[in-house]
């Protein structure tokens, strides 16, 4: 059965919070990145692999063949830091049939579009409405930069930043 250690959403991917904290925190031994554009961009993934910890193993999946490798139970019990770099492709890999019962946000940049709803994580409504329908699903979303930082979940940004998504 696939280890997911951790599912965050992260539009930096690899650097270094999650290099120095989040590997250790979650016990991830591979970084996996989901990412369509990325997945096909040999260039810009090494780039990603090179900024891992040595030892730790940096695969880059289209959402796709993401979910495929995880119904198929292809990961083993390598434990897994799984990264997102947009809600977009979060919501996709739902729709495709993912199961996976918490996400985390960490590090979303403002936009034209986005406002800042937690720390300096920032969000558009539709990203929020995305969220939204991925934590009916019974995922718990939480917001959290880095370790030592007290986590919000994703009820209290909604009543707070997205009163007409409630």
């Amino acid at each position: 059965m696939t280890n997911i250690a951790l599912l965050r959403v992260d539009d930096r991917l690899v650097h270094g919070q999650v290099v120095t904290k989040w590997i250790g925190e979650a016990g991830a031994k591979e970084i996996v990145i989901v990412d369509d554009y990325l997945a096909t961009n040999t260039y810009l993934s090494s780039v990603f692999k090179m900024a891992a910890p040595h030892g730790v193993e940096v695969v880059t999946y289209s959402s796709e063949t993401f979910v495929e490798k995880i119904n198929s139970d292809s990961f083993g019990e390598v434990p897994l830091l799984v990264l997102f770099k947009s809600i977009e492709i979060l919501g996709k890999v739902y729709s495709l049939g993912f199961k996976n019962k918490n996400v985390q946000i960490g590090g979303i940049g403002a936009n034209s579009d986005r406002k800042i709803v937690f720390q300096s994580i920032a969000l558009s409504e539709s990203e929020a409405q995305k969220l939204k329908e991925i934590q009916q699903k019974g995922v718990k979303v939480i917001f959290q930069r880095v370790p030592d930082e007290k986590p919000s979940d994703l009820s209290m940004i909604l009543k707070k930043k997205f009163k007409n998504l409630i």
